[in-house]
């Protein structure tokens, strides 16, 4: 009687601990499932084979893809490089863990997203290993953002040195303004000269000049660019600084087959603003049109100018017939850095410097583009 007392007694302290495990087990799940439900980092499980067994919604955030997406599939194959990742999987089966601070994924949308990754084996109570969990905790902005830094580290460096060399060009430019200006007086006063002789030194001397100012005129605004200056407005007629960037990049039109047709507005008068600002965002949009109408291929190039009135701000329209702009790109279009042109081609710098000089000037800047068909940016900016 004793001995079946004693059992029930033992049985009752096995079904209470039990039970006490049975809660303790219940929580810890709903711990896991509630770290996987609500992390923002991709987190994984897979067996000793490689194949997925758990999927965070994390993991959905991270890569776009849902659980019913990679149920049963590779987790090598959701990295970039598929090798390298088992690879690493693989020496975390034999030491236990491993740590990788830069790891590239795919994303669904094919972009590449950059992980700092955990992994750590898995063993039963046995001591054999029966897979692998990863964290992988997404760091592209981080990324992307150091990359920047560096760039614009650099950008400061080259504005140091190219205030000094701006400087040294200066110089040398004065001499060659001041010896045309007096070669144009001799010119002026020599004898013996035929009239058409004398036309054409005298229009030799003029272009010098003219051109030496224009180098001066470039030097200091990129000295005003690294300096980070203030607007400096004064009165201007829009038609003819549109007319002298038209004439300033004529060079770049010679072998592309590519026309610029300014359509302005007749009534338009003069507007208060900075012309050298105005200037360089004509420059580089204008650019950017050419470079659009050359790259779709073969055939008549066409870039339109058109101005008008709206309220109180000039509209200035530049629109092209090029290839137009890619809808995964558009939102990048103003990013620092950000090209869709090939290396050596492009430095990202054209359209947020342009943006940024739009609103020191108090406008905005806006575009429209359909793939294949064209572009049209247009910039706003108060008549006073």
């Amino acid at each position: 009687m004793e001995l079946i007392d004693s059992l029930k007694n033992q049985l009752k302290e096995v079904s209470q601990e039990l039970a006490g495990l049975k809660t303790e087990l219940h929580q810890a799940r709903g711990y896991l499932q509630s770290i996987l439900q609500k992390s923002n980092d991709m987190i994984f499980a897979a067996d000793v084979d490689g194949i997925l067994f758990s999927f965070s919604n994390g993991g959905e955030k991270v890569l776009g893809y849902s659980w019913e997406d990679v149920a049963g599939t590779l987790v090598k194959n959701l990295a970039s490089n598929p090798l390298a990742f088992e690879k690493l999987i693989a020496t975390t089966q034999e030491e236990g863990s491993s740590v990788r601070l830069d790891v590239p994924f795919r994303h669904k949308d094919g972009n590449t997203i950059h992980c700092d990754v955990s992994l750590i084996g898995l063993t039963n109570t046995k001591g054999q290993k029966v897979g692998t969990v990863g964290i992988c905790r997404d760091i592209t902005l981080s990324k992307k953002l150091q990359e920047d830094l560096i760039r614009v580290d650099r950008l400061a460096e080259i504005g140091r040195i190219a205030s000094g060399i701006v400087h040294e060009i200066n110089n040398p430019l004065a001499v060659i303004n001041e010896i045309a200006g007096w070669a144009g007086t001799l010119v002026y006063d020599a004898g013996g000269l035929s009239g058409e002789d004398r036309e054409e030194l005298e229009t030799a001397v003029r272009r010098i000049i003219e051109q030496t100012g224009r180098c001066s005129s470039i030097t200091h605004q990129l000295l005003d660019f690294a300096r980070d200056s203030a607007p400096a407005k004064r009165s201007l007629d829009i038609h003819q600084l549109l007319n002298e960037t038209i004439n300033f990049l004529k060079p770049d039109l010679r072998f592309k087959n590519t026309e610029i047709v300014p359509i302005f507005e007749e009534s338009l008068f003069e507007i208060h603003s900075d012309p050298k600002f105005l200037e360089q965002v004509f420059v580089n949009l204008i650019s950017n049109a050419i470079y659009a109408t050359k790259q779709k291929g073969p055939g008549q190039g066409r870039i339109e100018i058109r101005t008008s009135k709206a309220g109180a701000n000039v509209e200035i329209v530049i629109s092209d017939n090029g290839t137009g702009i890619p809808d995964e790109d558009r939102e990048k279009i103003f990013d620092m850095f950000y090209t869709t042109k090939p290396t050596g081609k492009g430095t990202g710098l054209g359209m947020p410097i342009s943006q940024n000089i739009v609103n020191k000037l108090g406008g905005d800047i806006s575009f429209e583009s359909r793939l294949g068909v064209g572009t049209a940016f247009t910039v706003r900016i108060p008549v006073s």
